[in-house]
């Protein structure tokens, strides 16, 4: 018989939130909700879902997480990446789309060989500092994933929240399309493209200037929105990595509007109307394993982007048309011991974001707290979504939880205190302000800490973790990576002294009059107050480098060449030294 202290709930009987929850609720707690405020599915305020007939007409996008950071992994098993992807996609592995992800220096927008960097080459997904890889080095495979974007929609997304890196990537592949005359008006795909939040959080942000940042970001999506009709150049506000680094859900939809008020705030001021952009950026979330918190947020989010769009812009609430609403699951949910039970938290945040209306998600793998993801890892994901859409039937009618009194109570509650809270960012001067006083990374550093301590306290329950350990006694083997790594004396692995010997071949093949030449092009377009995304593609044809082509833009800004001062501007630039930005 189970003991008795079994049956009784712990914690702190609060929302993951911190929001207190009545035992029953009535319809006393929604009488002063009207129908205007809930409507119905596909209208405004789009409460209850982003399309009329939602999962009858389609189901959600299926991403799966970081395909291309698996890549180090699957070269040190024998295997082409390329190949791989194919036979993923044959196999019904991946679907509609997946996500790329970035090594340390894209990440900082510095070369492979600066010497932050050189020693973790290929710890995320391997180098990636120039469209020659694709063309003449390891990286031809992707051409093939971009063929398929243009020919079947399948959907690619940069996933690496700094803005520039998300833009660099982004640019090579348009400058790739363009080389291979492919029509790029039919690539569909999104970025995260977020400075913002790589600045609140310090995560990824590597020093990169603020000010750069948001130039180059908000430069690739004016350019996109004007050029690339299927392509999303933004999640105006990565809300996921907010999540992520500890904040609670109404700094998760306060933080992430914030956001997208500066970058939309900025389209207008460059002559573009909201409703020409703004049901473009995707609004991207985290599915928590809180149950009912993550639903009602997605109502909640959909809401609140609706009123902001009638009650900043003037947007007209008949042709409104809703982005889509996306979320990851819960990395931070993840934990390293008995990996087993990832799986069911897994199911537990996949169906929270479906019964909440999602539009597209990327499960975290069960090796989430340990290394990218598996083959088997993705199929485990792709059973879970499967198993959810075409088993439990909760797909069959739009927001099947709308109407109960609690879902109802808990999402207006969730849309007040984040619209107060979002109304004090704006009170500040906006995010950009907080960003620069300090104030938004306070904001969540208190709150990383209180959620910290709720698991070391117990207010939190996490099972495994802080409670019910006696289950990890139970080895459950799942398949993992490991990495090779080098070691004292020999600190390059097989993998990374081929990786640095293309880069050596990538600089040896260039003709640098040709490189020089693009580059003073780009350096004079961004002093000059052009978007500089048209001469980024063109330094890409020249095969500039990555840290060649963001050092000429901080440089045209009045910023040092390398942010981190360590790398000099190359010799054969020199003759630029009467029109250096510093």
């Amino acid at each position: 018989m189970a003991a008795a202290d079994d049956r009784r709930l712990r914690g702190d009987g609060k929302t993951q939130s911190g929001i207190e929850v009545k035992e029953v609720y009535g319809p006393e707690d929604v009488a002063h909700l009207t129908e205007g405020d809930i409507g119905q599915p596909g209208v405004y305020p789009f409460t209850r879902g982003s399309y009329p007939r939602m999962y009858r007409e389609k189901l959600w996008v299926s991403g799966q997480q970081g395909l291309t950071s698996s890549t180090p992994y699957i070269e040190e098993r024998g295997l082409d990446p390329g190949d791989y992807v194919e036979q993923l996609i044959a196999d019904g592995v991946l679907t509609s789309g997946t996500r790329t992800g970035g090594d340390y220096h894209n990440l900082a927008t510095i070369d492979p060989d600066h010497p932050l960097v050189r020693y973790d080459l290929g710890t995320c997904a391997g180098p990636m500092y120039s469209l020659w890889q694709m063309l003449h080095g390891r990286k031809r495979y992707y051409q093939r994933i971009i063929q398929r974007s243009l020919d079947e929609g399948f959907v690619i997304e940069f996933g690496h929240q700094v803005g520039p890196a998300d833009v660099c990537e982004w640019t090579m592949y348009l400058a790739l399309i363009e080389m291979l005359d492919w029509d790029k008006t039919k690539f569909r795909g999104n970025m995260v493209n977020d400075p913002l939040t790589s600045q609140i959080t310090s995560c990824m942000n590597y020093r990169q200037p603020l000010d750069v940042a948001f130039r180059v970001s908000c430069d690739a999506q004016e350019y996109a929105y004007r050029n690339l009709p299927l392509y999303r150049p933004t999640n105006g506000g990565c809300a996921y990595d907010l999540r992520e680094a500890g904040i609670n859900t109404f700094q998760e939809l306060a933080f992430r509007f914030a956001n997208f008020i500066e970058y939309a705030d900025e389209m207008v001021r460059r002559g573009l109307r909201f409703e020409e952009f703004g049901n473009r950026p995707a609004m991207a979330f985290s599915g928590e394993i809180d149950f009912f918190e993550t639903i009602c947020k997605l109502r909640a989010a959909r809401r609140m982007w609706a009123r902001i769009g009638r009650e900043r812009y003037g947007a007209d609430t008949v042709a409104m048309k809703c982005p889509p609403v996306n979320t990851n699951s819960a990395g931070s949910s993840m934990t390293q011991r008995q990996q087993i039970l990832n799986v069911v938290r897994q199911t537990v945040e996949t169906l929270a974001s479906v019964l909440g209306g999602v539009n597209g998600m990327e499960l975290k793998a069960y090796t989430e707290a340990v290394s990218p993801p598996t083959t088997e890892g993705l199929v485990v994901n792709q059973g879970i979504e499967k198993i959810i859409a075409q088993e439990t039937n909760v797909c069959l009618t739009a927001d099947p939880l709308g109407g109960s009194y609690y879902v109802e109570w808990l999402t207006d509650h969730i849309e007040r205190k984040s619209t107060e809270l979002l109304q004090q960012i704006l009170d500040r001067g906006g995010m950009r302000a907080c960003v620069r006083s300090g104030w938004i990374q306070g904001e969540v550093e208190r709150a990383a800490q209180d959620r910290a301590r709720e698991l070391e306290e117990g207010r939190k329950i996490r099972v495994g973790d802080n409670a019910y350990q006696e289950l990890n006694d139970y080895e459950i083997g799942l398949p993992q990576f490991e990495f090779s790594r080098g070691r004292p004396g020999a600190p390059y692995t097989e993998k990374q002294r081929r990786d640095l010997e293309e880069w050596e071949a990538f600089k040896g093949s260039r003709d640098l009059a040709v490189v020089s030449q693009a580059l003073a092009s780009l350096y004079e377009a961004t002093r000059g107050g052009e978007n500089v995304v048209p001469w980024m593609i063109e330094a890409w044809k020249a095969f500039a480098s990555i840290g060649e082509v963001m050092g000429v833009i901080r440089e045209a800004m009045g910023f040092p060449y390398d942010q981190f001062e360590l790398v000099s501007r190359p010799s054969w630039l020199e003759h630029w030294n009467g029109r250096r930005g510093r």
